[in-house]
């Protein structure tokens, strides 16, 4: 422990440096505004309490402080003592309020003198000088922010010497986990096939009662998630399931959504199928499109799989932007008027008046959604779904214990191309609107980071992956020019806490009972 203290040190200055960046792009700012909304419901915050303003410098060294202490617990060293602990982060704390205090007290002096600071730093506007100073003078200012980091590093050391000492809360997770694996109402709840039926009956009402009570934007959001989540689970079946890296997933949703809007928009081509004529050609050509790609990739593996996906996806972008097609396509100008499903008529006659078209239209692509699940949960759990693990773990050895693996394959493209296909499909009806920029490669990388946010081969983990990766911004859009580094550092935080991703998949367990064969073994033996 001869070195921490250097360490204590330059995790301090490492601190500052934090404080400093988020200070002067004003992001320290916003957060603050965004927890003061958050605790205070306010709709709006025009200029953020310094009490916010100062959560956040805290919240900045706490966390450092946390990760420090947590570090010090090494197998094979010795244990820090708690005054240990709470020295270290209080040398964190001290440099760190040092440091930015003395930038502040710098600004503050500055502009005091008529130094137009905002030409230099642009988001370094008076008032964000005068919030940063907690609109006190420099002396006051100084001992605010002392007190705010070194506050929040002890705070921060002491939790992570409690959490490490005692084994809380890892040791009081598992036994809540016990505690209810061994409750005998939740056994009872689990056992019994009336209540799980009554269960299920109050998820589906609630379910369908949700369009009702959501706003038209969230009703909006809750369909992008919704098709996204059909998209990661098409993708689950190629990556997940099936081991194939493929980076061109997009190409599909592209086809289905330009096959659909083609055969129902008044323009270009004029010929305007129903939706569900409509909808079924554009699962047929996606489904097509898998054979054609499926084919030539049988053998390849890694890295050229990806690529000759990835170049398939260009090729489609390209077409479906190029003037020369424009006459098929709409080129760059995309394609408008996209038709709709409509309403059956007994829906006015239960309810007395037509269903709003936004309602109507999410529980379209909730009806789809549950049947996609349960598509994919029959597929993963079959005969196939074993074949395609076999082949994700170990492609030769699947081929030597019998496996097809170029079928399965092939057969894996095939169903995950039809079910982006099926997506691309209900994303053009529901915009009304497509165009090239709807399908750039971005998407490809969005719908992988849906599977590996939620886990590798989880079914319930895609839908945890889209909320994530397409709500989750949305829900952050109150950060306005900061909500995509926010989302990214929270991406960054959730790939090293939970790498395996949020829900990963898991198999039953077959428990042995050794002793209890052994005897029906030694019984059989007998003379």
């Amino acid at each position: 422990m001869k070195n921490t203290s250097a360490v204590a040190v330059r995790k301090g200055v490492l601190t500052a440096i934090i404080l400093i960046f988020l200070q002067l792009i004003n992001m320290t700012a916003a957060l603050g505004a965004m927890l003061e909304k958050m605790i205070t419901s306010a709709k709006s915050v025009k200029s953020v309490s310094p009490l916010f303003y100062g959560v956040i410098v805290a919240l900045v060294a706490f966390f450092i402080a946390f990760s420090f202490i947590r570090s010090l617990y090494r197998p094979g060293k010795p244990k820090p003592t708690p005054l240990y602990c709470l020295g270290e982060s209080l040398v964190i704390g001290l440099v760190s309020g040092v440091l930015i205090a003395a930038l502040n007290a710098l600004i503050s002096t500055l502009n005091a003198n008529g130094v137009k600071i905002r030409t230099y730093l642009d988001m370094m506007a008076p008032d964000a000088i005068k919030t940063a100073a907690f609109g006190r003078e420099i002396p006051v200012m100084i001992g605010i922010y002392l007190a705010l980091t070194i506050a929040g590093a002890l705070l921060g050391g002491l939790i992570a010497w409690i959490i490490k000492s005692t084994g809380q809360p890892a040791n009081a997770w598992a036994a809540l986990q016990r505690a209810i694996a061994e409750n005998h109402t939740i056994r009872f709840i689990r056992r019994n096939k009336i209540v799980r039926i009554l269960v299920i009956i109050a998820i589906l009402i609630f379910v369908f009662a949700l369009p009702f009570i959501l706003s038209p934007y969230g009703i909006s959001i809750l369909g992008l998630v919704l098709i996204y989540a059909v998209l990661g689970l098409g993708l689950n079946l190629i990556v997940g399931l099936s081991g194939q890296l493929v980076f061109g997933f997009v190409a599909f949703y592209a086809i289905g959504a330009y096959t659909f809007a083609l055969l129902t928009a008044p323009k270009p081509l004029g010929l305007e199928f129903s939706f569900p004529i409509a909808f079924l050609v554009a699962l047929a050509i996606s489904g097509l499109s898998g054979v054609i790609v499926g084919l030539p990739i049988m053998n390849l593996r890694g890295d050229y799989l990806a690529i000759v996906t990835l170049g398939f996806a260009e090729i489609i972008r390209s077409l479906v932007n190029s003037n020369l097609l424009a006459d098929f396509t709409g080129g760059p100008q995309g394609i408008k008027d996209i038709g709709q499903p409509r309403q059956p008529g007994f829906i006015e006659s239960l309810i007395g008046k037509p269903m709003p078209e936004n309602i109507y239209f999410l529980y379209v692509i909730m009806i789809f959604f549950a049947v996609t699940l349960y598509i994919v949960y029959r597929l993963q759990y079959s005969r196939v779904g074993r074949s395609w693990e076999a082949m994700r773990e170990d492609e030769t050895v699947a081929q030597a214990c019998g496996v097809a693996t170029s079928y399965y394959k092939v057969l894996a493209v095939i169903i995950g191309a039809v079910i982006a296909g099926a997506a691309g499909a209900l994303y053009a009806s529901r915009n009304t609107y497509i165009g090239p920029g709807d399908f750039v490669f971005m998407v490809s990388v969005n719908s992988l980071a849906v599977i590996v946010v939620g886990g590798m081969g989880s079914i319930p983990g895609a839908l945890i992956g889209a909320f994530i990766i397409k709500g989750v911004p949305e829900l952050l859009r109150d950060l306005e020019n900061y909500r995509m580094v926010v989302f990214g550092v929270l991406l960054i935080a959730m790939m090293i806490i939970r790498p395996e991703g949020l829900l990963p998949i898991r198999r039953k367990k077959i428990y042995a009972e050794p002793d209890k064969d052994l005897e029906i073994l030694k019984k059989e033996l007998k003379p």
